[in-house]
């Protein structure tokens, strides 16, 4: 493997010139610069990243918060932030929160010991002070999917308690009063949200909430099938059902299809979708639609601009940071007779 040293050698310069070229600083001349471009392609020889950051103080690297590695949800996350990081020609570092403030806290210390230039922060356990108090530091964040008030300006936030409220609103148009939920786990923020919306809807068409008919899951597909099991098992009787996940709604899908539940003839489904999930399923299930893929993009591009504007504000960028939820029918609501 060629070194440094090779391309000097070749080119006929000194090695600090070399280096200099590399890291973009100071000035040559045009056929200088062209003997070591030359001496480095003919020796195939690409700078050590390391070893650039040490030079310019500058890692080109950014980290990423998620929760989890597993699961379509993230693996959309992931890939789209790798995408857009990819135009900026910026590598990309990932964490695990481990579902704590401990293994966040614990991240970001990462991120800041390999010395990235700014964070994307999928973070659920931090709290709103803990973050703010990371936004006096020098290095930039943007948080992806999560308002913290006095750091608007950071966020890309979408508005989950809206699109639950979107979804229980369509099968109450279409007749159904007695609406199961599937909701996630009690802790989560984005959870409550969603609860919220499917409360209110029920509650501003004069429907009573029944607790029974609501099972908390986790997010994960298995948490569904167990929790419209409980719902049978508990003889309450609902001709609709609303999943706060995708996930959770493919297990509930799976339990349907072994009793031989008939969708939408004898139970109604709508629910979360964030990676297209909903439309895969027979029937093709109608859902709201949860856009992680185009607002892991623009917490990217907010993420850069934070950096490029070294530490001054970044309001006239124009990045979309508030995302609307949409509505999607397909085939799984059924029309009741009034």
């Amino acid at each position: 493997m060629a070194s440094i040293k090779d391309v000097a050698t070749l080119a006929g310069v000194h090695r600090s010139t070399v280096s200099r070229i590399i890291n973009g600083e100071g000035t040559f001349r045009a056929d200088t610069r062209r003997k070591v471009e030359c001496a480095m392609a003919e020796l195939n020889y690409r700078p050590s990243a390391i070893a650039r950051s040490l030079a310019t103080a500058s890692s080109n690297m950014a980290g990423l918060l998620v929760t989890f590695y597993t699961g379509g949800f993230f693996g959309e996350m992931m890939g789209q932030v790798q995408e857009e990081l990819d135009r900026s020609n910026k590598f990309l570092i990932t964490a695990q929160g481990h579902l704590s403030a401990d293994g966040e806290r614990e991240a970001i210390r990462r991120f800041h010991d390999l010395r990235c230039e700014g964070y994307v922060l999928n973070s659920r356990y931090l709290s709103d002070d803990e973050l703010r108090s990371l936004a006096g530091e020098p290095t930039p964040f943007v948080l992806l999917d999560r308002i913290v008030p006095g750091l608007e300006d950071r966020c890309i936030s979408f508005d989950h308690t809206k699109a639950a409220k979107l979804a229980v609103q369509h099968l109450i148009a279409n007749g159904h009063q007695n609406i199961a939920c599937i909701t996630g786990p009690a802790g989560r923020s984005s959870s409550q949200a969603r609860y919220l919306g499917y409360m209110d809807a029920l509650r501003e068409s004069g429907i009573v909430v029944n607790p029974r008919l609501c099972v908390e899951g986790n997010y994960e597909r298995e948490s569904g099938y167990l929790a419209v099991q409980s719902l049978y098992q508990s003889s309450q009787p609902f001709t609709a059902l609303f999943s706060c996940n995708e996930e959770m709604m493919l297990g509930a899908v799976q339990y349907f299809h072994e009793h031989k539940i008939n969708i939408p003839d004898q139970v109604s489904l709508i629910s979360f979708d964030s990676v297209g999930l909903c439309s895969s399923l027979y029937p093709m299930l109608s859902e709201v639609h949860f856009p992680i893929r185009d607002m892991a993009r623009a917490a990217v591009q907010l993420l850069m601009a934070q950096i490029a504007a070294k530490g001054n504000a970044v309001n006239d960028v124009v990045i979309e940071r508030r995302f609307k939820p949409e509505l999607i029918d397909r085939l799984s609501v059924r029309a009741l007779k009034k």
